[in-house]
C-alpha cells in the first residue's frame, strides 16, 4: 500500500512538472511530496481524510487561467461552501456532465500522434515501453502501468549497462557562414550512425592513431566489452608487431596465429597497415 501511494505521489508530481512546462513556471517536486506528506501526518491527529494531488483540478485551473498558488484559497472556500450548502444540488448533476468537465480539462495532457512519432524517431524501443505503459494503464490500473514501465525500463538500463556504446571518431572541419576564417575541428563517429549527414566527409585521424569515445557509463562490469572492441579494431586495422613468419605454426597461439606460413600476400597486406602509435580515449560523455 505504501509503495502504491508513493508511486501515485510521484506521478502527481510529474503531472505538476508537465503543467509547469505548459505554463512556463518551475516547481520543486520534493517540496510537493513533503507538503502532501506533512499534510497527511498532521491530518491523522484530527481524523482527516487523506490528502493527495489531483490531475483534474490542476488541469481545470490551468484551463481557467490560474497563475498563482493563491487560487488554492478560493478553491478551499468553494469546497467548504459546496459541502455545507450545495451538496443536495450535486445529486441532480448527471455523471456524464461531470465526466465531460474532467475530460475537457485533461485533454491537453494526452500525447498527440505527432508527439508519439517523435518518440519513435528518438528511440523505437522506448516508444514500445511508453505504448505498453499506456495500454496497461487503460485496460488495468495506473499502478500496473507504472510497474510495467519501470520494470521494462530497468531491464533496458541493465542491458545498455552491460553492452555500452562507443564509436571510433574521425575529424570534420566546420566553419561559420558569417566568418569562414573561424574554423575548428569536430570529432564525429567514423561509421554512419543515422545522425551525421552522409554527404559530410569524415577524415580519419593520422595513421597509427585511434580516437575512441565512450557513450555510456564506464565501470568494471562493462570494461571487458569495451576493451575487446578496441583490441579487435586494432588487430583488424593496425600492423602486427611481431614477424610471425619466423615462428613455426606449431608455436603460434591458437587464438591469434597470424598470417599463414609461407603466404607472402598476407604479410605484405600486414606491412601496408600503419603501426599503432596512440589510442586516445574520449571520456567527455561519461
Amino acid at each position: 500500500m505504501w509503495v502504491d501511494q508513493k508511486i501515485t505521489l510521484r506521478s502527481l508530481s510529474n503531472a505538476k512538472l508537465a503543467f509547469g512546462r505548459i505554463n512556463n513556471y518551475k516547481i520543486d517536486p520534493n517540496q510537493e511530496l513533503i507538503a502532501i506528506g506533512v499534510t497527511n501526518t498532521v491530518g491523522t491527529v484530527f481524523s482527516a481524510y487523506p490528502a493527495t494531488g489531483s490531475f483534474s483540478r490542476s488541469a481545470l485551473k490551468a484551463k481557467s487561467g490560474v497563475r498563482t498558488p493563491a487560487a488554492g484559497i478560493l478553491s478551499g472556500i468553494i469546497v467548504i461552501v459546496s459541502l455545507y450548502g450545495l451538496t443536495p444540488a450535486f445529486y441532480w448533476i448527471p455523471t456524464a456532465a461531470l465526466s465531460a468537465v474532467i475530460i475537457h480539462a485533461v485533454i491537453d495532457l494526452l500525447t498527440s500522434p505527432a508527439q508519439a512519432y517523435r518518440f519513435w524517431c528518438v528511440s523505437p524501443f522506448e516508444f514500445f515501453i511508453w505504448a505498453a505503459a499506456v495500454i496497461v494503464t487503460i485496460f488495468s490500473t495506473i499502478e500496473n502501468g507504472i510497474y510495467v514501465a519501470l520494470s521494462v525500463s530497468a531491464a533496458l538500463f541493465i542491458f545498455k549497462f552491460a553492452h555500452p556504446r562507443g564509436h571510433f571518431l574521425g575529424r570534420v572541419r566546420v566553419h561559420s557562414n558569417s566568418n569562414p576564417s573561424d574554423a575548428r575541428d569536430v570529432f564525429v563517429p567514423l561509421s554512419s550512425n543515422r545522425v551525421i549527414n552522409p554527404q559530410i566527409r569524415v577524415e580519419p585521424p593520422s595513421p597509427g592513431i585511434l580516437v575512441y569515445r565512450f557513450e555510456e557509463t564506464f565501470l568494471y562490469p562493462n570494461s571487458t566489452v569495451l576493451n575487446s572492441e578496441i583490441v579487435d579494431y586494432v588487430k583488424a586495422t593496425m600492423r602486427r608487431g611481431a614477424d610471425l613468419r619466423l615462428v613455426p605454426p606449431s608455436d603460434r597461439p591458437w587464438n591469434d596465429p597470424g598470417p599463414r606460413h609461407g603466404v607472402q600476400a598476407e604479410w605484405e597486406e600486414n606491412q601496408a597497415r600503419p603501426a599503432l602509435r596512440a589510442i586516445v580515449l574520449d571520456f567527455s560523455t561519461v
